[in-house]
């Protein structure tokens, strides 16, 4: 199944237009990101758990405690806030909250925490190195990969790919460029070398 056909699946009998001129008629937005979120709790609205010892990270701004799953809409870097103000002096409000409503959409509730949580992963590795707010996103290669490399003997390659596919997804939808090329294409393939026996899955 293409990409394309995928998206038509997932999209089929959603009115997004309607949808936003619902919601934004009986939501006053305290910003676009944080109305898709709530647009998005159709059933119940849940609130994030006190963080485990596990999953602490160095407060800022720039990351409101938040469910894993509204973590890509929701954590952002100075880069990707002015970008997001950028949008804001083009274009209308609903325009922009159509546009991340449809893009969040095309990842599933499940996927979402996933990569919600290689989010949070990159974030204390980022922590545990001092990388200022500035260099996380756009993150270069070289912190990419060394952020990949620092769980090389411990994790899975499906951890890892489901970790850089959260980290990838996060710069689209903050309009931030995704800078992988040979060094990170390197590192993958000497992370997956390293594999430990109890991190493999049984053919």
């Amino acid at each position: 199944m293409n990409e394309s056909e995928l998206y038509r699946r997932i999209m089929q009998g959603v009115d997004v237009e309607a949808a936003a001129a619902s919601f934004w008629a009986s939501h006053p937005p305290s910003t676009i990101r944080q109305s898709v979120s709530q647009s998005l709790q159709v059933s119940r609205t849940r609130t994030p758990r006190p963080p485990r010892a596990s999953s602490i990270i160095t407060p800022s701004q720039h990351r409101p405690h938040v469910l894993a799953s509204d973590r890509l809409l929701l954590w952002s870097t100075p880069s990707g806030l002015d970008w997001q103000t950028e949008l804001e002096q083009k274009y209308p409000n609903s325009s922009i909250f159509r546009l991340f409503q449809v893009m969040i959409r095309s990842l599933d509730t499940d996927t979402r925490s996933n990569y919600g949580a290689g989010l949070l992963r990159f974030t204390q590795f980022c922590d545990s190195i001092k990388v200022l707010e500035a260099d996380r996103m756009p993150a270069s290669e070289s912190l990419i990969s060394q952020f990949a490399a620092a769980f090389a003997g411990t994790s899975s390659e499906k951890t890892l790919n489901n970790w850089l596919a959260g980290l990838q997804f996060w710069h689209i939808i903050n309009g931030a460029p995704w800078r992988a090329s040979h060094l990170l294409h390197h590192t993958r393939r000497g992370f997956a070398k390293m594999v430990p026996p109890s991190a493999r899955r049984a053919k």
